[in-house]
């Protein structure tokens, strides 16, 4: 249940809470959503660690619910009189307002964040607190369902992951997708060399660090300030770029490929 929940609910929640939109609070859940998932492909990623990554978690997330609650309180009682609401600095902290009840981005922002503390909570709790016996539920017998079916998963995703990684390297080339283009070739060349299909494996330990540090840097990129020239000059020298509607396919490409290259590379290095 703790493989299921912290390996695979609660990175799921934290990465969909850091797309709903770019800010400071957000790039916390991309931060621990990237360690969360570097963690779990380690061998020997038991209680104590997890314990160490999700109770700080657990607390930020409370404190940003209560934040943006808050502001929205305040909002709700000065209504458009109130100058802050709308201001630079609240916007990249995260703080936002409710538009339109419908389509309300801060809504979903805080129902996927009482999720991650829930899912959090249980994760850390659940053996504890006598929910020992899930195995003999339904529960239990679908979390074993999915535990087996995560085993499969661990082989597609090698299987599939040398694809993935080409893709990474050769959507948007540039500096920074350089490496993996280069990790491509290299066990190309080894696996065409030693017909050992393990070759090409060999970079992808040093890529997964790359690649988490590669995706913590485009969102930084992404944040709502306005970068000196010089700044803008380097990111697009190296190959960072602003993501929009108005993207063209080539980058949400090379986006997609990044976030789906790291999540496989740590699925292949996790022991289900």
């Amino acid at each position: 249940m703790a493989n299921f929940l912290g390996g695979f609910v609660l990175p799921l929640l934290l990465l969909t809470a850091a797309v709903i939109n770019w800010n400071l609070i957000a790039l916390v859940d991309l931060i621990a959503f990237l360690l969360i998932q570097y963690n779990a492909s380690k061998i020997g990623f038991r209680f104590r660690r997890r314990f160490l990554l999700l109770w700080p978690l657990i607390i930020f997330s409370f404190l940003a619910i209560l934040s943006q609650v808050t502001f929205l309180v305040i909002w709700a009682v000065e209504g458009n009189k109130w100058s802050l609401a709308e201001t630079w600095w609240a916007k990249l902290i995260g703080l936002m307002t409710v538009h339109t009840w419908k389509s309300s981005s801060v809504i979903y922002f805080l129902v996927v964040q009482l999720l991650a503390v829930s899912v959090a909570l249980v994760d850390i709790y659940g053996n504890r607190f006598g929910l020992v016996p899930w195995r003999a539920s339904c529960w239990g017998h679908f979390l074993s369902v999915v535990e087996h079916l995560g085993s499969r998963l661990r082989v597609a995703s090698c299987l599939l992951l040398p694809a993935i990684q080409l893709v990474v390297g050769i959507s948007h080339p540039s500096w920074v997708s350089l490496p993996f283009f280069l990790g491509s070739c290299v066990g190309l060349v080894d696996w065409s060399l030693t017909s050992n299909f393990l070759g090409l494996f060999r970079w992808w330990r040093p890529l997964q660090l790359y690649a988490g540090f590669n995706i913590f840097l485009l969102y930084v990129y992404q944040l709502p300030i306005e970068f000196p020239n010089t700044i803008q000059w380097i990111a697009n020298f190296i190959g960072l770029f602003k993501v929009s509607a108005n993207s063209e396919w080539p980058e949400f490409c090379s986006c997609l490929s990044l976030v789906f290259f790291y999540i496989m590379v740590c699925i292949c290095f996790t022991s289900f």
